[in-house]
Order: C-alpha cells, then sequence, then structure tokens
C-alpha cells in the first residue's frame, strides 16, 4: 500500500507514476495493456485489489511502454468477446453504435480484473495540466491560508458520489471518494480545519440539481461548492451546451439566494464511454460553456481535458470502474489531483 502523499502526486508532474490502472484484454492472440510512460523501472505490479502480486518474466514483461502478458501468467485477461458481443446478457451490457453489446459491470467487477502498476518513468508529459484558479475564488482561499475552518458542499452524480470507488464498495483498498481527497490534502497543505460535505446522488442531473440546491447545497451555507453535474445530462437525448449551461447558472443562482458568500468551482464532466448507443452526446461541448460562466467567486474545473489528455496515453477501460461512465480508484485519484491542483499553487 502507498502512503496518501505518494497515492496524491499528480500524475502530469512526478517521475513515479503510482498505481496506474491497466486491464489487459487478449488481442490477436497478445494479451498486453499501455502505461502512459515508458517505465525506466518497475517498481510494482499488482492486482488493484491488492490482493496479489505480479513478477516480471513468469506473469509480464516490458516492451516500451506495454505491459505485456506472458503465457502462463497469473494475471487476470479479458477476451475480446468477453468484452464485445453479438448477443445481449440481460443486465451486464449496453448496446453500442454499431449494433453489438459492450460489457458492463457495477460494485467491484472491473476493479478485481484490473491491474496497479507503480513505476520510475524515462520522461514524457501529459498535454493537460490543472491551472490554479484561487485568485477566482478568494474568500476561500483566504481561510485556507489562515487555516481558518473552510466548508466545501460537493454536489453532482454518481461519479461525485464515488460509484465503483474501492472505498464506497467495500474492497481493498478502500479509496474515497475524491472530494473526501481533496479535503484531506487542503488539510495537510494549509493546516485548515475542511469539512467535505458530499451529497452528491447517482443518477442525477441538472434538472435535479435545480430542485434540490436549496437543500442540499445552499443550506449548508458553504464557502466553496463543488458543482459536477454533466455524465446524465449529456446522453445522445440529453442537453446541448446551452441547455446544461443554463441550468448550471440556476443552480449557482439558488445556492446564491440562500448562502451569498459562497464561491463556486463548476466541473467540466468527463466523457463516457463512447462507442455506447446512447450515453455519449453532448458532454464534450459543456467545458465551453461552463467557462462562459466563469467570473470573480466561480472557477471552473475541467475533468474533460484531464481524461482527454490521458486517453492520448490510454484506453478507456484502463481507467473506468464500470465500462460506462464510472472512474476506477486510479482515475478518481486523478480527479482529486485535479481539483487540489486548482487550489494548491504549484511552488
Amino acid at each position: 500500500m502507498y502512503t496518501f502523499e505518494q497515492l496524491m502526486k499528480p500524475v502530469w508532474k512526478t517521475d513515479v507514476i503510482y498505481d496506474e490502472a491497466l486491464t489487459f484484454i487478449k488481442e490477436d492472440g497478445v494479451a498486453k495493456a499501455p502505461l502512459m510512460f515508458e517505465p525506466d523501472e518497475i517498481c510494482s505490479v499488482t492486482s488493484a485489489d491488492k490482493t496479489k502480486v505480479y513478477k516480471e518474466g513468469a506473469d509480464y514483461t516490458v516492451c516500451g511502454n506495454e505491459i505485456i502478458l506472458t503465457k502462463d501468467t497469473t494475471i487476470f485477461c479479458f477476451t475480446q468477446e468477453e468484452m464485445l458481443f453479438d448477443t445481449a446478457i440481460p443486465g451486464k451490457c449496453f448496446p453500442t453504435k454499431d449494433g453489438r453489446y459492450s460489457l458492463f459491470s457495477e460494485g467491484h467487477f472491473f476493479h478485481d480484473r484490473q491491474v496497479a502498476v507503480t513505476y520510475r518513468k524515462k520522461g514524457g508529459e501529459l498535454s493537460w495540466a490543472p491551472e490554479y484558479v484561487g485568485d477566482a475564488i478568494p474568500k476561500t482561499m483566504t481561510k485556507l491560508k489562515k487555516a481558518e475552518d473552510v466548508k466545501i458542499v460537493l454536489y453532482g452524480d454518481s461519479i461525485s458520489a464515488g460509484a465503483n470507488s474501492s472505498g464506497v464498495m467495500l474492497t481493498t483498498p478502500f479509496l474515497p471518494t475524491f472530494g473526501a481527497m481533496v479535503g484531506e490534502q487542503l488539510r495537510r497543505h494549509y493546516g485548515a480545519a475542511v469539512e467535505v460535505i458530499n451529497t452528491a446522488v447517482g443518477g442525477m442531473a441538472t434538472d435535479w440539481g435545480i430542485e434540490n440546491a436549496h437543500v442540499r447545497a445552499g443550506n449548508y451555507k458553504p464557502d466553496l461548492c463543488i458543482i459536477a453535474f454533466g455524465m446524465n445530462d449529456g446522453g445522445a437525448e440529453g442537453l446541448n451546451g446551452e441547455q446544461f449551461g443554463a441550468n448550471i447558472a440556476k443552480i449557482r443562482e439558488l445556492i446564491l439566494e440562500v448562502s451569498p458568500e459562497t464561491e463556486f468551482i463548476l466541473c467540466a464532466t468527463t466523457m463516457p464511454n463512447t462507442i455506447l448507443k446512447s450515453f455519449y452526446g453532448y458532454q464534450d461541448k459543456y467545458y465551453d460553456v461552463l467557462k462562459a460562466l466563469e467570473c470573480p467567486g466561480t472557477a471552473i474545473a475541467s475533468f474533460y481535458h484531464m481524461q482527454k489528455a490521458l486517453l492520448e496515453k490510454k484506453r478507456f477501460v484502463d481507467l473506468t470502474g464500470n465500462n460506462v461512465n464510472h472512474p476506477n480508484d486510479f482515475m478518481i485519484r486523478c480527479h482529486a489531483q485535479n481539483l487540489a491542483g486548482l487550489l494548491i499553487r504549484e511552488e
């Protein structure tokens, strides 16, 4: 197990990548998966649930930035036919755009079958990194820097609620939600008494966010409200950018009605599995409309650009907890590192 400090090392600025997730799928007789960077040294390869340790040579070999499974490996590997198939399995798949079906599972099904790799990289960088936004939310930052009490509300959908995180699924290594990790990082860095209240609910979208803005956000009188909807708004028949932006603006307006001192971070959601028929639609339009809402007291977080940079190096299946729209432990940590990077200026 790695320390909290190690797990919160930003993937865009560290020489050692901790517990990067891989999902192995055998294609053309070869089972392999890509790391973000070519490793200079492999420190550990374990199951994502930390119950198994794998050995180089016996279980895997390394070629460039790829981990390749050996013939006699004990590492789990999907076949292509298990991931994508022609006949629907009730409750275990979703239709794809090309008329097939893609494997789906909630709980810790994918977590139990993924691998975590820690390695020292040879070099290279991600194409994106978060930028400090503290100047846009000065009241919150003043309290943090003075080590005063700070209350943060995280208001959103299942991604914020921690769906498929090992902590919420009650399986090892019990990684908490990204909101809890951000709160702990702020406490450690600033010495402030940071309280994070997570009122996110799975399956919810911005219409629900409007209806519950007072009771699940504004009434807490938070110093900072992190609003993180969009995944469920943006399906094929969902809200276009203009509609989504109007709903987020309304949520902010309603919170300010009862808590006028609250500042905001508005989060642009990640993309779902884009091969699916119904889940992907407008999510990639939401960053721009949120950026238009930026103003004194409101900053923007882009999970969208974070994921886009990671997908230049990896596959969606390496970052997901359900193969549809939820992040796995590694991707949850990237969410936490992203938000912390907005609130802690790099030295």
